[in-house]
């Protein structure tokens, strides 16, 4: 039960990590390339941002199976 609970709790804190990562990176390509507008903010918010999510847990997932099979 306790190393459930650890091994969930690992996970989460690298899927938060890969998604800070993510999210700085994808800031800083937005500032240099995105016009600053109510619309490209939408876009931000209702598309971008639950990308970075999934691509994060599913980033996080892989990194988890490739050590589990390692």
């Amino acid at each position: 039960m306790m190393k459930s609970l650890v091994g969930w709790l690992i996970y989460l804190v690298f899927t938060l990590f890969i998604f800070i990562v993510l999210w700085k990176g994808t800031a800083f390509l937005w500032e240099a390339f995105v016009p600053w507008n109510y619309k490209t903010d939408l876009v931000g918010l209702l598309v971008v941002i639950p990308i970075l999510i999934a691509l994060s847990f599913i980033l996080s997932t892989l990194a988890f199976q490739y050590t589990k099979d390692s």
